[in-house]
């Protein structure tokens, strides 16, 4: 098991974050419109669609429930870690320090997960497409 780049206090904290909600949820709105403009075919696409039509217009619960799994996800965690480093102290200077690209990173990255596909069945699908081209 990889050692958290930050502690589960910290990560709370940003998870909690009241100024970083709005900006989560913009991208997850944003993700769910890419979502939409995918290929049928794309690995696990019906069930990404589905979310990206629960969530088209995140509420905040919704919001807020889908940020504790960005937060914790290894992109934000990374980005989390960086502004740590870069000297950013506590949720709010954390939230600020975060780049738009990298709350989008982290939603994209994230989707399937939260969508409920299975990642084997997104690789096996993969495969699939790489050995007929």
């Amino acid at each position: 098991m990889p050692t958290l780049p930050l502690s589960l206090n910290a990560i709370c904290g940003l998870a909690c974050e009241p100024t970083l909600l709005p900006r989560v949820r913009m991208a997850i709105a944003m993700v769910a419109q890419e979502v939409f403009a995918e290929s049928p075919e794309t690995p696990g696409y019906p069930a990404r669609w589905n979310l990206s039509k629960t969530v088209l217009s995140p509420t905040e619960p919704q919001a807020a429930q889908m940020m504790v799994g960005i937060v914790a996800s290894p992109p934000m965690l990374a980005a989390a870690a960086s502004a740590a480093a870069g000297g950013a102290t506590g949720p709010v200077a954390m939230a600020a320090a975060i780049t738009d690209e990298e709350i989008l990173g982290a939603i994209r990255t994230g989707w399937n997960a939260v969508a409920g596909v299975s990642p084997s069945s997104a690789a096996e699908t993969t495969a699939i497409e790489e050995t007929e081209t």
